[in-house]
């Protein structure tokens, strides 16, 4: 499920990003590749420049299956619809699907952690699509103070993808993503998690209203019950703060589907 006079996307905006991705990849079709012909050679183009904000580290990754400790401070949280084990901040609020239809426990949540209201409208959107099977949010003052806490979501939909049609699927999620967030096209990178085959989506999303630095870091993953979309938002900082890759490489199939 991330300054002077710029303006940076509001709550609402930063909300509909996960979501919104989601949605695209839940509703678009994946039709067979039509044949091609045979390419041109083209001569050499030089090196796109790059943005010169510096990307938070990337952990080296791992084979599919591997049996990989969650990092320090975390907890595991096993989510059966997306087939998966995620580890997620011991210290922070866990939010289960159940708890999103449940008209008080949404005041509640809405009133306490900006943005969560326009991220469970963006639910309620979705229907059987795609499926929100995790939202974590870290409840600290800081984090609840800011125009959107600081949050990490799972979103699953059916079937599981990989290969070409992975790469698909992902074109969607990170055009759309971008769009919403404001952000340039992000960095892509194709990795093995634990957890599948997967790619890596590294925002650089505009500040916000405040001027703080803000980051979107996503991975869509073939896991091996559903196409899953793994998303972090929140300040530079605070994302640095969890190691969001280090999450992401510890990320598990859950024991009956680990080949």
């Amino acid at each position: 499920m991330t300054p002077t006079s710029i303006a940076g996307p509001g709550p609402r905006t930063l909300a509909r990003a996960g979501l919104a991705a989601v949605l695209v990849v839940a509703g678009c079709a994946t039709p067979a590749p039509s044949p091609s012909p045979s390419p041109t050679p083209t001569p050499a183009l030089p090196p796109t420049p790059t943005s010169n904000t510096t990307p938070l580290p990337t952990p080296t990754p791992v084979p599919v299956g591997s049996a990989v400790p969650a990092p320090v401070g975390t907890v595991w949280v096993a989510l059966p619809a997306a087939g998966i084990k995620v580890p997620v901040p011991a210290s922070w609020e866990q939010v289960p699907p159940g708890d999103l239809a449940d008209p008080d426990r949404r005041a509640d949540l809405e009133r306490r952690f900006p943005g969560t209201s326009a991220l469970m409208q963006q639910a309620d959107r979705l229907g059987d699509r795609a499926v929100p099977v995790l939202l974590a949010v870290d409840p600290s003052e800081a984090s609840r103070s800011r125009a959107f806490a600081t949050n990490l979501s799972v979103l699953a939909t059916q079937p599981s993808v990989g290969g070409f049609l992975l790469d698909f699927a992902t074109g969607f999620i990170a055009d759309g993503m971008a769009e919403t967030l404001g952000a340039a096209p992000p960095a892509r990178e194709r990795v093995d998690l634990p957890a599948g085959e997967a790619i890596r989506l590294d925002f650089d999303v505009p500040p916000d209203e405040t001027g703080l630095s803000m980051a979107a870091i996503a991975w869509v993953i073939g896991a091996p019950r559903a196409t899953v979309l793994v998303s972090m938002m929140g300040t530079e900082a605070a994302l640095s703060s969890i190691q969001p890759d280090a999450i992401a490489n510890a990320i598990m199939p859950l024991a009956d589907d680990v080949p």
